[in-house]
């Protein structure tokens, strides 16, 4: 298993994504607000202030991260958003990582309880 995380910076394809995993059968993913380094030290750094106000609410964006059950869900994932963003390659998409999950006890509000998550 492994923690997909889906750091987003065009939060208008938020819901897309996320119906495009309920429809490919991804549940359970959970989504936080987040932001840019630049943007939260420019009020610290004077150097960074110049960049922030060029930016504004540009740098907020949303962060998704659901477990999925290996390789062939991650990619899944993967193709589900590069169909919606197009071409992860691309300045202010998305950046897309996973690492392993070794342990998991408890289910989601999604999971519907009748099997244990291995």
């Amino acid at each position: 298993m492994e923690l997909l995380f889906i750091v987003l910076n065009q939060k208008e394809f938020l819901l897309d994504i996320l119906d495009g995993f309920v429809e490919k059968g991804i549940k359970g993913a959970t989504v936080v607000d987040s932001s840019g380094m630049c943007h939260l030290v420019a009020d610290h750094i004077p150097f960074f202030s110049h960049f922030a106000e060029i930016e504004g609410e540009k740098n907020h964006s949303k962060t998704i991260f659901t477990v999925v059950d290996g390789e062939v869900q991650r990619n899944k994932a993967v193709s589900i958003v590069e169909e919606i963003l197009g071409s992860l390659d691309k300045p202010d998409s998305a950046f897309i990582f996973s690492v392993p999950v070794n342990f998991i006890k408890g289910s989601s509000s999604c999971h519907d309880g009748s099997e244990s998550i291995r």
